[in-house]
Order: structure tokens, then sequence, then C-alpha cells
């Protein structure tokens, strides 16, 4: 039998998690082919989502997590599609491209485990997530993780990566 876990407990340790995934999507900012990087998110994204589901005790489904993953995010392409683009030029590509990508893909997985971490909380599962009801809190949790993404390296102590 699972042992019960509290709720400030079990939103620490969701916490931890969507910080860990937020890092690892970062890294994948990095990968230098456009496209590649951003698969490499999607990726991270569905694991975390896999992992909060595990921790909240809930069913996933790997077809259903990629479904609202696209469908929640489906913003974030016009964001990234600026540095996706620089990666292709020679000399700049690192420097500009992959930082922003970076940025992006570490905010829009803090969103995106802040979003369904939210709507765990609230006794909700992946099959009753409403993407098109979810958006507002996914841009606000987007806006929040930009922030922290650009804190990074400057000694915050909240910052995402």
């Amino acid at each position: 039998m699972k042992k019960k876990t509290s709720k400030h407990a079990l939103s620490g340790q969701a916490n931890k998690l969507i910080k860990k995934y937020a890092f690892g999507s970062g890294l994948f900012g990095y990968v230098p082919f456009p496209v590649v990087d951003a698969i490499g998110i999607m990726a991270v994204q569905r694991k975390m989502l896999h992992h909060l589901a595990k921790l909240y005790d809930l069913p996933f489904s790997r077809s259903l997590a990629k479904d609202l993953l696209r469908t929640l995010a489906g913003g974030i392409a016009s964001r990234a599609a600026v540095p996706m683009a620089i990666k292709v030029i020679p000399g700049i590509n690192v420097l500009f491209g992959s930082t922003g990508m970076a940025a992006i893909g570490s905010a829009s997985t803090y969103a995106v485990g802040k979003t369904f971490k939210r709507h765990f909380d609230e006794g909700g599962t992946l099959e009753d997530f409403n993407p098109a009801v979810e958006k507002e809190i996914f841009d606000e949790e987007l806006k929040k993780g930009m922030i922290l993404s650009q804190k990074k390296g400057k000694g915050h102590k909240d910052h995402v990566c």
C-alpha cells in the first residue's frame, strides 16, 4: 500500500521535478540542429508529465500527453522560430540561437510543469485537462519562467536553471 504524502510535501516534490526538467530542457536548446532541439524539449516535457502523474498517483498516457503538450504549447512555436532560424547562421548560431532556444525551452517546461501541477493539485487528471481553459495560466507561468531563466547565472536562488 502506498504511503499517503501530505499536500505540502507533494507540492515540494513536484516543484523540484519541475526545476529539474526545466534545466534539462534548457540544455536541449544548445543542440546545434534546429528542430532536433524542439523535439528534445518536447520529449523532456512529456517525461516530466509522466513523473508528475506518477507523483500524484494518476494514470498516464504518452499519446494523450503528447497531444496536450502540442496544443498547450502551440504558441511557443512563434517565439522559437527566430532562435531556430539563427541556428543555421554560422558564427552566431551558438551565441544567439542556442541561448534563445535554451531560455525558451527552460521557460516553457517550467510553465508546462506549473500548469499541470496546479491542475493536479486541484484534483484534475490528464484526461480532464483542457488546454484552452488552462492557456491563461500557462501564459502567466511562461512569463514567470522567462524571467527566471534570464536570472540564471545572476546568483538568484529561484532561477529555473
